[in-house]
């Protein structure tokens, strides 16, 4: 029995993993067959090979993304999830805070390494993909210790939260200007299908181990925590690491743009994924090894349990990363590109984003994890449909914004001051509840997806607008392309919390029209009340 509802849980995820790219492969079938882009269309294809051979090799990719990201479903929950509780339960009953705090901030650290979605951010920008990685995992191990000790003291989440973006935009003033972009980006990408299930998992349990827990809120906003120390650490890395005459270092990041969807390509992606992902995931299995083995103390069988999860979690990325990488970003770069060649191209380009936007924010797995515990902790109050399309199109609305900054050149923070401020005000008119899930709903809404396609969509935008041969190309690049995911992780923090303010204002006017009908106005009614034994 116990075997037979496994295996349906495990159809489910795979059928999941399908439906969730099924959206953007339709969309990618349309604009190939209508010749949008020239480089990958029918008639191209035809032409160059005599058969659908474009086609079929992005389709295969799709298919193993799909595979992969199946697979990373299936592990996740009795691997990273369950690691995160564990040693979040055992953390809180020490009641040691400096234990805490090592151990937290070794978690942190360890589980930013393994994120596929800060891979690719990395390997688009011009420094060492090692540098950015160990300086964003640097920030997050800190800010998850400044998350959990929130927490465990009960310290208002939006007074946090306006002190630390305080600190972020005096150091954006002092930051060249090519990495504002980045930076936040940054805080976007880290948050993905690794750490997602992990701090959601961790930050429950450390919300739970307090009786005095602020109504469920406490569940919700360790996430956003993790994006803060990204910003910072990549503004850091500008001001005292200057990088001169800056420049991209992917193939598919340059003005050529290579759709050469192989077999052989597949292969060395594939052998470098295996690689990558095992030097990820492999420090945080040996720590959590050396940890069971210290202080948890588990059982044979709920130790392979955790490993097969792991297995899975594995192999579900190398296959993702794989196949993002050969198949779905320089496509989506391709597409970005050549909308950008007319007025038309334009207006296509900003409801071709929309789109991606939307599709990408359903396709992400980390959205369903997120939506499962906000059902949870709401007690179904917070419904999932409602949730998924007001977030759906928040997100089509910022990558339409993203489509429209690359268009026009003009800096992020035009975006971001405002948004912030915005989204800072209504947090102080909404119960508390509403703000922790908004700011953990944008930084979930921009995974894999979101990194993997839309951002080199917009890329590719980018490259086609500018002139390749000015000496300014690289900087424009870095200045205006970039942001697409900063625009994911912003949007829902004001929408979720705009459906947080009319809530709460259609209870109020349901209490006073509840209200006006009791008391009614020169009401002179007297009403006595007996008592029981004289009834």
């Amino acid at each position: 029995m116990f075997n037979r509802r496994k295996n349906l849980q495990w159809v489910q995820r795979i059928k999941e993993s399908f439906l969730s790219v099924l959206p953007i492969a339709l969309v990618v079938l349309i604009i190939y067959f209508a010749g949008i882009d020239s480089a990958f269309s029918y008639s191209h294809d035809v032409d160059k090979f005599g058969y659908l051979n474009e086609l079929a090799a992005f389709l295969i990719c799709a298919f193993l993304v799909a595979i992969g990201l199946g697979l990373f479903s299936i592990g996740v929950d009795q691997s990273l999830g369950r690691i995160g509780s564990v040693i979040s339960d055992s953390l809180t009953k020490k009641k040691k805070k400096w234990f805490l705090i090592i151990v937290t901030f070794l978690l942190g650290f360890l589980i930013t390494v393994a994120e596929p979605d800060l891979r690719l951010l990395s390997s688009e920008v011009g420094i060492d993909d090692w540098i950015i990685v160990l300086s964003v995992s640097l920030g997050v191990g800190l800010f998850l210790v400044l998350g959990t000790l929130r927490i465990l003291f009960q310290l208002d989440l939006r007074v946090v939260f306006l002190g630390v973006y305080a600190v972020v935009f005096m150091l954006v003033a002092l930051a060249p200007e090519e990495f504002y972009s980045i930076a936040f980006d940054a805080g976007g990408v880290t948050t993905g299908p690794v750490t997602i299930p992990f701090i959601l998992a961790f930050g429950t349990s450390v919300a739970s181990s307090r009786q005095d827990s602020k109504n469920g809120s406490d569940d919700f906003g360790l996430i956003a925590h993790a994006t803060m120390g990204p910003i910072l650490a990549i503004l850091f890395l500008a001001i005292f690491i200057p990088v001169a005459n800056p420049s991209f270092t992917m193939s598919y990041v340059t003005p050529e743009i290579n759709l050469e969807l192989s077999v052989e390509g597949f292969s060395k992606q594939f052998i470098s994924s295996l690689g990558n992902v095992g030097l990820a995931i492999g420090p945080l299995a040996l720590f959590f090894l050396v940890y069971n083995f210290l202080f948890l103390k588990m059982n044979l069988k709920e130790l392979m349990n955790i490993f097969i999860g792991l297995f899975f979690c594995y192999f579900g990325l190398v296959f993702f990363l794989s196949a993002v990488q050969t198949g779905f970003s320089p496509v989506a770069q391709s597409i970005g590109k050549a909308l950008s060649s007319s007025e038309q191209g334009y207006s296509l380009a900003l409801f071709i984003g929309a789109l991606f936007g939307c599709f990408a924010v359903l396709a992400e797995p980390a959205v369903a994890v997120l939506v499962h515990q906000i059902q949870l902790v709401s007690e179904g109050t917070i419904k999932k449909s409602g949730f998924l399309t007001v977030t759906a199109l928040a997100i089509a609305l910022g990558v339409a914004l993203a489509v429209i900054r690359a268009k026009y050149r003009f800096s992020i923070m035009y975006y971001l001051v405002p948004g912030y401020i915005i989204s800072f005000g209504l947090s102080f008119l909404v119960p508390n509840i509403y703000s922790s899930i908004a700011y953990d709903a944008g930084t979930v809404a921009s995974g894999p997806m979101a990194a993997s396609f839309t951002m080199p969509f917009i890329i590719g935008f980018a490259t086609g607008q500018y002139d390749s041969s000015s000496a300014s190309f690289s900087s424009d690049i870095y200045k205006n392309a970039f942001g697409v995911v900063a625009m994911i992780s912003m949007m829902p923090l004001i929408v979720v919390q705009l459906v947080g303010l009319y809530a709460v204002l259609k209870r109020k006017a349901i209490i006073a029209k509840a209200r006006k009908r009791i008391i009614e106005p020169n009401d002179d009614q007297i009403i006595h009340f007996e008592a029981e034994g004289n009834i």
